[in-house]
């Protein structure tokens, strides 16, 4: 085991540049190799080994005895330990989540605030072999997002510093051999052998068949964990740079990207481009589900006719509209009330903008643009209100004959799908439809010669069209 060990060491480098080991020990027979080896060989490596103890309080007098059992191994060895208390329980209920992810993120945490302050200093946890491949198997199983590398790194990465697994080259029985062979005789804890928890399902029901099938089944694990993290990081990369050249726009809770832009794209980065996607909108939030959110999008892409959409976890709305998509953590816009009075003369505000409305005389009619509308204030049929869309909605044609749907008159001028919902319609008395603001103009109640006063209608909008 110990060359085994050192050469997992020297090949990653897990030493460099560190003069203080803090060995996380919980007195099982894992953490006190750990702690036994790195003591004998801390001349050779050039460290000073000391020991930090976690009480998960979650055991009773075990958690007691076990941190008596490495207090009195520390003080034997002449070892510098320190110890934290931690409320897993408390914690887990708070957080709504399993005892053991409780456990682990409060003992992440304290390792990362232990190490601050402390530089040339790193943390050892004795992960083996054995633990690799049923991270492996549990997450494959489990359905974790494929894009993720899986497994337990050989080195990680923490705000004030880092952790170091040496044991990740060995197996549990080469472990258990060394404490025998060295009189290392250490705590067993009851909870490893509770079926209620799924690591120590596949432990006791899994392992046994895929070790006797492969004894050397943990170094292909840890190769392909090793492998596969290291090609995803230079995937991720070049999926980075090519999400630089499909956003069309991006804000805090949105992000349109060119859908023929991503087209062109190979499809492995196309995954990885609306990974980052999902991973910015969603940050810490992302659901466990995210595979299947991106063959959902992809799927979505993949559609020729416009205005599809995904209503995915965490109120993430996905949808098309002509060549872009859109993805937005924003509450969708209420569609206008059926009717609304406009206020003549006066102001009038819509989900999409405002209306204003005044009176002038012919000889003081602005220039006509866009955005305004002028009526002769004798034709138009009054109260004049502001809707929605319907279905079936038609408008005259000015300077044409017949009629138009205003939902193709959206289609042509391609007006976004979600913009259709809130635009808002101008109609008469009568419920004729007078204007599409900034689209189209009715011909009815047009100026002519004889129009001795002038209604001027201009709307100012909140969103693009």
């Amino acid at each position: 085991m110990s060359q085994g060990v050192h050469d997992f060491i020297i090949k990653h480098k897990l030493l460099n540049e560190v003069q203080t080991v803090f060995v996380a020990v919980s007195g099982g027979p894992d953490s006190m190799a750990l702690l036994h080896y790195l003591l004998k060989r801390r001349e050779m490596y050039g460290i000073e080994v000391e020991a930090i103890h976690v009480n998960h309080q979650l055991r009773g007098a075990e958690s007691v005895e076990d941190e008596q059992y490495v207090q009195k191994f520390c003080t034997e060895h002449n070892i510098p330990l320190h110890t934290k208390k931690m409320d897993v329980q408390t914690f887990a209920a708070q957080n709504k989540t399993g005892t053991q992810k409780a456990a682990s993120e409060l003992r992440y945490q304290w390792f990362d605030e232990w190490l601050e302050n402390r530089p040339h200093s790193c943390i050892a946890t004795a992960h083996h072999g054995d633990d690799q491949t049923e991270t492996i198997l549990m997450t494959m199983v489990r359905g974790g997002n494929l894009l993720v590398p899986s497994g337990i790194n050989v080195k990680r990465i923490l705000q004030n510093g880092f952790v170091i697994r040496p044991f990740l080259g060995i197996t549990k029985e080469e472990i258990e051999h060394y404490c025998k062979r060295e009189g290392i005789t250490p705590r067993i804890d009851s909870s490893n052998h509770s079926m209620k928890y799924t690591r120590n399902r596949y432990r006791q029901q899994i392992m046994p068949f895929i070790k006797s099938e492969n004894p050397s089944v943990h170094t292909h694990m840890q190769r392909f964990q090793e492998w596969q993290r290291d090609d995803q990081s230079y995937l991720m990369e070049l999926a980075e740079e090519a999400f630089k050249s499909i956003v069309v726009k991006k804000s805090e809770q949105s992000i349109t990207i060119s859908i023929e832009a991503t087209e062109r794209l190979r499809f492995p980065l196309q995954r990885r481009v609306i990974h980052l996607i999902l991973r910015y909108l969603y940050g810490k939030n992302s659901p466990s589900s995210t595979s299947i959110h991106i063959e959902q999008i992809i799927r979505l892409l993949n559609r020729q006719e416009p205005s599809k959409e995904l209503h995915l976890a965490n109120g993430l709305f996905v949808y098309l509209s002509y060549d872009c998509c859109h993805f937005t953590l924003k509450p969708q816009i209420k569609e206008e009330q059926p009717l609304v009075p406009l206020t003549v003369p006066g102001n009038t505000d819509t989900a999409a903008g405002t209306f204003t409305s005044y009176y002038l005389e012919t000889s003081d009619i602005p220039e006509d643009q866009k955005h305004m509308l002028h009526l002769d204030a004798d034709k138009v049929v009054f109260p004049l209100s502001i809707r929605g869309v319907l279905p079936g909605d038609r408008i005259s044609l000015r300077g044409m004959s017949g009629t138009k749907k205003v939902n193709r008159l959206y289609i042509d001028r391609k007006v976004d799908s979600a913009v259709r919902k809130v635009w808002p319609l101008l109609v008469d008395g009568s419920g004729e439809l007078l204007w599409v603001p900034l689209l189209h103009r009715s011909k009815s109640a047009v100026i002519t010669d004889q129009t001795k006063r002038v209604l001027v209608l201009v709307f100012v909008p909140c969103i693009s069209i």
